[in-house]
């Protein structure tokens, strides 16, 4: 059986809540293709614009809802179904009343277009309904709105598509099932979605600024593979083909709020997964300071001479680095480094360009690298564990440009 996304009345309302203490789960997928040269140097192009969308939930259903999920399960399973997205939503700015073709809302996102499904949602009630046309605040609806609905409904986005093959009803007790569905929109049925535009970026690329949570136990993995010839006796041979290590870092970013969590979704968004390449500080304090690194200057100095020991021989040039300067009242600063050397009993770091103020050990909070890196994975997860409250893991890769 194909699917038609022109026939938006083929799906069926799956009108079901959440069950919160199991939380909500959605998962965005890009596709990219990566071709990698034998020195690491990676190729990448993303084969897909949008990605794939699904969501995951359990909904805890009693007495006659109970019934009508399983009718619904036994004759509709395998049909085309509209389900919402408890991930976003609007609220209204006027009333509507039955048989109202109209919606008030002040600034419809990008979800709300013509042609496209969305849901209205009280506790006791849902109504399925498609946009005809959106204009201002005003919403024009296709068809007429068989409920009553105050100012302040809630409207959510649609995730047109099929529940999975298998969906399980754990039976807490007579009457009392909690049904866990797996919904994947059809390609093109899922809510559109707004990219955002960058609004933090240096050397050209863009800065993801969000912070780990270090109780979320971050994963750094080192990689520098080498390739080894083994003919089963005697010696091996070895080449490293790789001139420079790269690292793969996962970290989990939670307590986010529906503002943070839209914020790294749009940023996965525009980099459409694993294509594009930003740059993301370690957060750790990588650098202390000898002394003041005043304004007019383009250097600091390091404590010690073994940061020099173990990078003065490096190009910059051809092995660009950067650093990230945050100050005590939340500032950040950003330079490339130009070269490392001794100086004083101190690593000298000089930097590309002067200092806008002076660095003091009371106004700086941290020194951090900013290795440049993109997604390392095309599948972002956000796991919300209350409405207003999310958790995201996502792995990072380092990159050569």
């Amino acid at each position: 059986m194909t699917y038609d996304l022109n026939t938006l009345s083929a799906a069926r309302l799956w009108p079901y809540h959440p069950d919160w203490a199991q939380g909500y789960e959605v998962r965005r997928a890009f596709l990219t293709d990566i071709a990698r040269s034998r020195s690491n140097m990676e190729q990448r192009r993303a084969l897909r614009d949008v990605p794939r969308f699904s969501a995951y939930y359990s909904a805890v259903v009693t007495g006659e809802d109970q019934r009508e999920a399983r009718q619904w399960l036994n004759t509709r399973q395998n049909m085309p179904a509209a389900v919402p997205d408890f991930s976003r939503h609007v609220l209204t700015t006027g009333s509507a009343s039955i048989g109202g073709t109209a919606l008030t809302i002040a600034s419809p996102p990008a979800w709300i277009a013509a042609d496209r499904l969305i849901v209205l949602c009280s506790d006791v009630a849902m109504e399925l309904v498609q946009v005809d046309e959106v204009s201002g605040s005003t919403v024009t609806l296709l068809g007429a709105l068989d409920h009553n609905w105050p100012s302040g409904s809630v409207v959510r986005p649609v995730i047109h598509g099929l529940l999975s093959g298998d969906v399980r009803a754990n039976r807490y007790r007579r009457g009392a099932s909690a049904i866990t569905v797996d919904v994947l929109a059809y390609p093109g049925g899922e809510p559109s979605e707004d990219e955002g535009t960058a609004s933090d970026t240096f050397n050209g690329y863009e800065v993801f600024t969000a912070e780990p949570n270090w109780s979320g136990a971050p994963v750094l993995d080192y990689l520098w593979p080498v390739e080894e010839v083994d003919f089963d006796i005697g010696r091996t041979a070895q080449f490293r083909p790789v001139a420079r290590p790269q690292q793969l870092d996962e970290a989990e970013f939670a307590g986010l709020s529906p503002s943070a969590v839209q914020a790294i979704e749009q940023f996965f968004l525009r980099h459409k997964g694993r294509r594009n390449a930003f740059y993301r500080p370690t957060t750790e304090k990588d650098f202390g300071l000898a002394a003041t690194a005043s304004s007019g200057t383009s250097f600091f100095l390091h404590p010690g001479t073994s940061l020099a020991n173990d990078m003065g021989s490096i190009n910059f040039t051809t092995h660009p680095a950067a650093i990230e300067v945050v100050l005590v009242n939340g500032t950040r600063i950003r330079r490339l480094v130009t070269g490392i050397v001794a100086s004083g009993g101190n690593s000298r770091v000089n930097v590309s360009a002067n200092w806008p103020s002076d660095l003091t050990a009371s106004n700086v909070a941290r020194i951090s690298w900013m290795p440049l890196v993109r997604f390392g994975s095309d599948e972002m997860v956000t796991r919300w564990q209350t409405p207003v409250s999310a958790t995201i893991r996502a792995a990072f890769q380092g990159v050569r440009e």
